[in-house]
């Protein structure tokens, strides 16, 4: 599917005074027969450009223009949040809550209630706001503090993972927790940024240490090199040093994404069961899921077991897979 940018696609905004009566006709005229698209009162957009792309993809594209286009009609710039701001960074969101745009707002701003918008009621200061692509938007910090403490805790940990994964400083994001001030969730908030780790490549890859974390197994290694005779074999997701036993998370994308298989599904799949082999060969143990059981302990938990992976007698706190995680830097690859 063709994908756009959905930051220079060309929307249609009709205000007072900008299209004549005819023009006006002609464009209602265009939505009713499904050439555009209304994204909100007075703003269209080709639906060849509303329906590019495919899965997430297009569901932040779309998410995107529909920013755009309340910023469009708003008479002050709406500051995006939350899921919205995540979208606009280019961040992973866990059961996005995508059908709305997320903006700051006081209790009696006049876009409460607003049909497509959904306002939080929190403080910002100047320095917690940037640009992206002429929205004003929460910054990188910020917009993790607010996932963390409005969604779950893996929700929140995917977020902040993938921020340490771009080789932000974990500093950055206990300044947020700071600035953002006292608020139901912030416990939960300062573990979710306690317990982020840079290695966690992927959103499966996330939630499967929380998952890992929550069965009481011990903290794992993130992206552990492992080397046999003919040097590289692969490099593991998760790895028990003690067990030397290792996971591997991932789903289809890998064998059926041309962008990652450029040369057929079928010669993807010989290539991993090559690594896959030489890999356990130098290991104890190897296991294997996706995002669905990453998602599910009740499903995780017979995965890691048979081959070993079972929760310790003493069970291990969120401070020691926090202490892990400290220690830890972004992947350099080869």
């Amino acid at each position: 599917m063709l994908r756009v940018d959905p930051f220079a696609v060309e929307l249609t905004v009709v205000r007072r005074g900008s299209y004549d009566a005819g023009e006006r006709r002609s464009l209602s005229r265009d939505v009713e027969r499904g050439l555009r698209t209304r994204l909100r009162q007075g703003v269209t957009v080709r639906t060849e450009d509303w329906d590019a792309g495919d899965g997430w993809q297009r569901e932040r594209q779309r998410h995107v223009l529909l920013a755009r286009a309340l910023d469009a009609v708003s008479d002050e710039p709406p500051v995006f949040s939350s899921w919205s701001a995540a979208v606009l960074h280019d961040l992973p969101v866990v059961d996005a809550r995508l059908d709305r745009v997320h903006v700051l707002g006081g209790v009696r701003d006049e876009r409460r209630g607003l049909d497509g918008v959904l306002t939080h009621a929190f403080t910002i200061v100047p320095r917690e706001l940037v640009s992206v692509g002429g929205l004003l938007v929460t910054d990188v910090g910020r917009t993790v503090i607010d996932l963390a403490g409005g969604s779950a805790f893996e929700a929140g940990v995917a977020v902040a993972d993938a921020v340490l994964l771009r080789g932000l400083p974990r500093s950055l994001l206990e300044q947020a927790v700071d600035l953002a001030g006292p608020r139901r969730a912030s416990r939960r908030i300062q573990d979710v940024v306690a317990f982020a780790h840079p290695g966690g490549e992927s959103v499966a890859e996330s939630c499967g240490r929380v998952g890992m974390f929550r069965l009481g197994l011990a903290p794992q290694e993130l992206q552990h090199e492992v080397r046999d005779r003919q040097g590289l074999a692969g490099v593991l997701d998760t790895f028990d040093r003690r067990r030397r036993i290792g996971t591997e998370i991932d789903g289809l994308e890998k064998y059926l994404n041309p962008a990652l298989a450029p040369q057929g599904a079928g010669a993807a799949v010989v290539r991993e069961k090559w690594r896959e082999d030489r890999l356990r060969r130098s290991i104890a143990g190897l296991a294997r899921f996706g995002y669905r059981e990453a998602r599910n302990p009740a499903l995780l938990r017979p995965v890691l077991a048979a081959v070993g992976l079972r929760p310790e007698q003493h069970r291990p706190a969120l401070s020691d897979w926090a202490a892990e995680a400290a220690l830890a830097h972004p992947r350099v690859r080869r």
